[in-house]
């Protein structure tokens, strides 16, 4: 729905029969294939469904235009004689199949330029379905996803446009579905906007390659079994790491009530501000989170704070307010796309407002960060536009400043250190016409700014400083050493469900290597 130049869309789905010699028919077909086990597990799919259809929401409202003329065509057979006379009459110029069934050719050839599916997974290697299963399966290293052109085979035809993601040691199949996904949605934006641009190419697929069915039922228990093994595993050989946990744990159910109870009786809790940057399934690393946990931490975090505006956080710092309820800022440094796709959906449904950071020599200009260099989906860590930016001021975001280049500001001196100061309030103020408040300083650690640096953003009118080295906001914090909690990374559910309540180990591991690093050697 977002190609340039779309006129008209006509959508063909084809529905299951609910008649009982079919719906028969299929178990039949089931068990064969299966053995007898496909009955019960069959059942406990139906009762999971039942259960999510009843917790979930309301999905994103699509991004279709309305103006934009459309129609479906819902049938028991996509090959139908009236489901074909219809698409023949609407004369298309391109067609997509997106989880379809296989298509014959009497449909795949009555678009002008073909039909293009998206195909999650490597072509000639991974063909077939379903996505992500077979790679874990056989352990590949990767998930892929490709958009080609529709033939007489299975997943054979020329290949318009792919990508690929890593596979990484901790994956569930889910989490590779999603990312398979999220990299399919981005393959096939792009294909579709060379194809309305005349500029798409066709390469045809190498010979080989292999074709896969559907799994068993016993191919997706011994798949299940073997990551559960490799994920128990590698938890019970990581000694410290169950230390750390119980320790978390033992915090977080004995400790963190009492204090907490203390606080309110005081009136004395502090404001909080959360850092993320990435929201994506694409990469898992210590900047990015996925689409499922921001949503579990944005839930977690209204449960317990009162989430406001980064306007209303620092006038609640600067007037000392007593609060009898934690105060919650969520922050995003670096602009990232993602956030505009996926996050911003997230926070709208919870409706919690949110703040970005951005660099201002960067938006809009399809530059990537140097810190994402080594990144293997480096190509769609791309960053918003100002048309984007200016869309989340009109939807109550705030936009402030993260340098021009992100650049480290303890390495700046001179005219440099000023224009990377300087600059970002007046383009953010130009660009989007609203007051810059705050700037937060890249890498964000306390040696990453000098004393020069923060004398230079209070003089150049920001009225808060942001770090990123963790800890508490309490009553008359001094607005140019707000600290943040950054919680936007591949952490476990444990450490930062602790991080949201204030709890921060790595003060007391930084201490303990001091003890140990000031204590007298003897030699026996």
């Amino acid at each position: 729905m977002e190609t340039p130049g779309l006129s008209a869309v006509v959508v063909c789905r084809q529905l299951a029969s609910r008649r009982p010699r079919d719906v028969l028919r299929r178990l039949r077909r089931n068990i064969a294939k299966h053995g007898l086990i496909f009955i019960p597990y069959r059942v406990a799919l139906l009762g999971a469904s039942i259960v999510r259809r009843c917790l979930s929401r309301p999905g994103p409202e699509p991004h279709g235009s309305p103006s934009v003329p459309s129609e479906t065509l819902e049938s028991l057979d996509l090959h139908s004689a009236a489901v074909l006379k219809r698409v023949r009459e609407w004369q298309p110029d391109l067609g997509l199949s997106i989880g379809a069934p296989i298509l014959r050719p009497a449909l795949f050839r009555i678009p002008r330029l073909g039909t293009l599916n998206l195909h999650l997974g490597h072509v000639p290697e991974y063909r077939g379905a379903p996505p992500g299963f077979w790679e874990l399966y056989t352990g590949a290293r990767s998930i892929g996803a490709t958009v080609h052109l529709v033939d007489e085979g299975l997943d054979t035809g020329p290949v318009v446009g792919a990508a690929q993601a890593p596979l990484y040691e901790t994956d569930t199949l889910a989490r590779v579905e999603a990312r398979a996904r999220e990299l399919g949605s981005r393959v096939l934006v792009g294909v579709l906007r060379h194809v309305a641009a005349g500029a798409w190419v066709a390469t045809p697929q190498p010979p080989g390659g292999r074709t896969f069915r559907f799994p068993t039922v016993k191919q997706r228990a011994i798949l299940a079994s073997r990551l559960a093994l490799r994920r128990w595993g590698r938890r019970i050989r990581d000694g410290r790491g169950m230390a750390k946990a119980a320790a978390l744990l033992a915090w977080l159910v004995l400790c963190r009530p009492a204090r907490d109870l203390v606080r309110t009786l005081r009136r004395r809790h502090p404001v909080r501000v959360f850092t993320f940057h990435r929201v994506t399934d694409l990469c898992r690393d210590h900047l990015t989170v996925s689409p499922d946990t921001f949503r579990t931490q944005v839930a977690y975090i209204r449960r317990h704070h009162t989430v406001v505006s980064l306007e209303n956080g620092l006038d609640a710092l600067r007037d000392g307010i007593r609060l009898r309820r934690p105060l919650a800022v969520l922050a995003f440094d670096d602009g990232y796309r993602n956030v505009w796709d996926l996050a911003r959906s997230i926070l709208a449904r919870a409706g919690v407002p949110a703040c970005c950071f951005v660099c201002t020599g960067l938006v809009g200009t399809g530059e990537r960060l140097a810190h994402d260099d080594g990144n293997p989906v480096r190509a769609h860590l791309d960053l918003m536009g100002w048309d984007e930016l200016k869309a989340l001021c009109d939807a109550g975001w705030t936009i402030g400043a993260h340098t021009v280049s992100h650049a480290r500001l303890a390495g700046c001196t001179g005219e440099t250190l000023r224009r990377e100061v300087v600059e970002p309030g007046a383009t953010i103020r130009g660009k989007l016409g609203r007051r810059v408040l705050a700037m937060a300083y890249p890498f964000g650690a306390q040696d990453d700014i000098s004393a020069e640096g923060k004398a230079l953003v209070r003089e150049s009118g920001y009225e808060a400083c942001l770090s990123n080295f963790g800890g508490e906001n309490g009553a008359h914090t001094d607005l140019m050493e707000v600290r943040r909690i950054d919680i936007g990374g591949d952490h476990d559910a444990l450490g930062w469900r602790a991080w949201v309540h204030g709890c921060d180990l790595t003060r007391w591991r930084l201490r303990w290597a001091r003890v140990f690093a000031e204590a007298p050697v003897r030699l026996t």
